[in-house]
């Protein structure tokens, strides 16, 4: 499946968390149309695994988990009275924003939106200690349903008590190699873990995949950290968390290609898994100079928020991440106006070529690590008589 038509049946699904279930759904039927094994765990997160079994020399693989969310910040309705809507918020956004832009309301299970509606005034979060950096934080809204008539007439439809009320902005629309939609976070990520999948099912190479989709992450990493700490996944299992991640502040660039996280705000993964990652982003770099495929990433820190991969480091697995640069964080777009989230298109190819490698790339994990070891030993020991001999005299 062509990552444009991947993209534009992910990425319009209305979402939010703890109601996550069409994301969730899509992912079901990728995963039955394509005949590949597909279970949730106790938390909700879905699994869905391509595994060929065995590796050339006739021994099980160590599993690759390639992992992203499927909820986005948004608003669920909490109250209604007439035209007049009382709004909960999950997720994370500046205060500044909201007053006065539209939302669309989608109502339980429909991929359509139905009423339209105003924000007329948000409530905020207390501001963080000095020096964090904590903003004040948008918890909740109230809103006015636009339109004549009764509610049950209003702009497309009846409201109830939890819809969901997403902003009013493109859903979904690619304009030549930027790809602007509403929920790019982290639906691009699924998008890339589940083209990752399409690729390496068809082609019926070795190896031992597992996409992880997960839930709430937008509220605190629960999905992530429910499944981590339960440990549900392979106790063996390479964890690679795929993201998008703010650009803002010249972090990364749009069209610059997949980056290789090597940590987020508070964390940095682990560097076997980053070495591992870069090792093989290298080798794409030298054969798409030969074949002149352009193959381009990224390695950075990436410090603008928390992801997964936190969760997963420190509860036990050998975790790595990859993002793609994201434009508007969270709708927050320029002049404190919400707007569509941005990712290239470019880079989310480049991203999934650099998953396919890993899947391949599997059985070398060690064998790079150890190698870029031994290599420091050796330059250890022939440094050590010349250091020794140009030793100064005291």
């Amino acid at each position: 499946m062509a990552l444009a038509e991947l993209l534009q049946g992910v990425l319009p699904i209305p979402t939010v968390s703890y109601r996550e279930q069409g994301v969730l759904n899509f992912v079901r039927r990728f995963a039955e149309e394509r005949g590949l094994e597909c279970e949730a765990d106790a938390f909700g997160n879905v699994a869905v695994r391509y595994q060929s079994g065995r590796s050339r020399k006739g021994r099980e693989r160590r599993p690759l988990v390639l992992q992203a969310h499927t909820d986005h910040p948004g608003f669920v309705v909490s109250v209604v009275r007439g035209k007049r809507l009382e709004l909960e918020f999950r997720g994370g956004l500046s205060a500044e924003y909201g007053v006065g832009e539209p939302l669309r309301v989608y109502g339980e299970g429909l991929p359509e939106p139905g009423a339209k509606a105003r924000v007329t005034s948000v409530m905020a979060s207390k501001a963080g200690p000095r020096g964090v950096g904590m903003a004040r934080r948008i918890v909740g809204a109230r809103a006015v349903l636009e339109g004549t008539g009764d509610i049950g007439g209003v702009a497309g439809g009846t409201v109830h008590v939890g819809d969901l009320a997403l902003w009013d902005v493109e859903a979904c629309r690619i304009r030549g190699e930027l790809v602007h939609a509403r929920q790019c976070d982290d639906l691009a990520g699924c998008v890339a873990v589940l083209a990752t999948l399409d690729r390496v099912s068809a082609a019926g190479g070795d190896g031992d995949l597992i996409g992880l989709f997960t839930r709430a992450e937008e509220v605190g990493l629960e999905g992530a950290a429910a499944a981590a700490g339960a440990g549900t996944l392979p106790a063996d299992a390479l964890v690679v968390a795929i993201e998008t991640s703010s650009s803002a502040g010249g972090r990364a660039e749009q069209g610059g290609g997949g980056i290789i996280r090597v940590g987020d705000r508070g964390h940095i993964f682990s560097p076997r898994m980053t070495r591992w990652m870069t090792t093989l982003a290298e080798e794409l770099v030298a054969e798409s100079s030969e074949r002149a495929r352009g193959f381009r990433y990224q390695r950075k820190l990436m410090d603008a928020g928390t992801t997964e991969a936190t969760a997963f480091d420190l509860l036990g697995y050998e975790t790595g991440a990859a993002c793609l640069a994201l434009g508007n964080w969270h709708n927050a777009g320029p002049k404190g106006r919400v707007r569509a989230e941005t990712v290239h298109l470019g880079d989310l190819e480049n991203l999934v070529r650099l998953c396919e490698a890993m899947v391949a790339g599997v059985p070398r994990f060690q064998s790079v690590v150890d190698g870029a070891t031994k290599r420091w030993r050796e330059i250890a020991k022939a440094v050590g008589p010349r250091l020794r001999e140009a030793s100064p005299r005291s």
